[in-house]
């Protein structure tokens, strides 16, 4: 069966690139039939655009009183839903230049925005040439996951940009470049949040260690922003995501099927141990396999999830694939890729079981996988 797949290997960059235009072209249809409309009401940057405001009328010590917060959004037009801005406070940064435009030109640019960072991720990460590269490329964009977070506005694009960049500043002997970059994963740390861990036991101090000094200079200028009421409100705010009303937002997470408690914290402390010695059992490789653990580390063990956020399963597919997958791992690379095209249909267990798989293959040591690329194959791929 091997051997068949291998044989027509010419054949398969043709079928993802149709693949990925008919999902695109599908993406295309199902908005236009049920999203575009609603485009401005319904997308997640109203509640960054929002906070930028609150943080420039009302003081950064108010970014998170939801009562500012949604006086501000019902101030945008009719049918603007309020909702909580839970956001690390860096999101609200990045969204106060555009508050100089008004909303409906501020949000095509954070779109437009989304879509180059989606396109610069796959320009350093994916991997193959030609035919090969278009095909991620297409393939990319038409997964409904990736689609569906650029159509409300997610920052996921974003992180994964960041965490392409890194790599790719990494494979070219830039450490400290790569852990600035790194730092910007905490528009959305719950994606990422293992990858600096997963790096210093890999052997990438200096990347970790610039990420680290990066990551604590932008937390205290936000508790400097915020002070000790606005540090209060944001701890009142991110209770409330443990109370049912926000059981939603754990849908696709693994305390959705498990639920919040001790067995959940069991379960991550194992998550979490387990990416970590994947990346420290290739701690003499490059930064791919310690990279892929922390990403789908990060994505089991968080308790706050959207299936948006699987943007960077793609990133974790492609950094596998540069450390040359095994068949099991291209096996499961194809399933979950399936699987995130039909997430709302088969919801979170398939996937959590294709992740949890995953992360348990990327446990085979050096001796087990065949060797690492080096910088001068990376180069011929791009």
């Amino acid at each position: 069966m091997v051997d068949y797949f291998r044989a027509r290997r010419r054949l398969w960059p043709a079928v993802g690139l149709l693949v990925g235009l008919i999902l695109i072209a599908w993406d295309l249809w199902a908005a236009a039939g049920t999203y575009i409309s609603q485009y401005a009401v319904r997308n997640d940057f109203r509640l960054a655009y929002g906070a930028a405001l609150v943080g420039i009328r009302n003081g950064y010590s108010h970014l998170y009183d939801l009562e500012a917060q949604r006086s501000v959004i019902e101030s945008l037009g009719a049918g603007f839903n309020p909702q909580p801005f839970i956001s690390p406070p860096p999101l609200a940064w990045l969204a106060t230049p555009l508050v100089l435009l008004p909303f409906s030109i501020a949000l095509i640019v954070w779109t437009v925005l989304l879509l180059v960072a989606l396109v610069w991720t796959w320009y350093l990460l994916a991997p193959g040439g030609g035919l090969t590269k278009f095909a991620h490329l297409a393939l990319l964009i038409g997964v409904f996951p990736v689609a569906f977070g650029v159509m409300v506005g997610q920052p996921g694009a974003l992180v994964a940009a960041a965490v392409a960049t890194a790599w790719w500043l990494m494979r070219r002997d830039h450490p400290v470049w790569a852990g600035l970059a790194l730092s910007l994963i905490v528009l959305k740390p719950q994606m990422a949040f293992l990858i600096p861990l997963c790096l210093l036991v890999s052997g990438h101090a200096r990347t970790f260690g610039a990420w680290l000094a990066a990551s604590l200079v932008i937390g205290l200028i936000a508790l400097a922003l915020l002070g000790p009421d606005g540090v209060a409100r944001y701890r009142d705010v991110l209770a409330q995501t443990q109370t049912p009303a926000w059981d939603s937002t754990r849908r696709y997470s693994i305390s959705g099927p498990i639920g919040l408690g001790p067995l959940l914290n069991v379960t991550q402390v194992l998550v979490v141990a387990i990416a970590v010695f994947a990346a420290w059992r290739h701690r003499r490789e490059g930064p791919e396999i310690p990279i892929a653990a922390g990403i789908v580390g990060s994505l089991l063990a968080t308790p706050y999830l959207g299936f948006q956020d699987f943007v960077m399963l793609v990133v974790a597919g492609w950094l596998v694939v540069r450390a040359r997958a095994n068949a099991w791992q291209v096996a499961l690379l194809v399933v979950g890729y399936i699987l995130l095209q039909f997430v709302i249909v088969v919801l979170a267990l398939p996937i959590l079981i294709a992740e949890a798989l995953l992360l348990l293959t990327l446990l085979a040591g050096h001796s087990l996988r065949p060797a690492t690329q080096t910088s001068s194959d990376l180069g011929r791929m791009h």
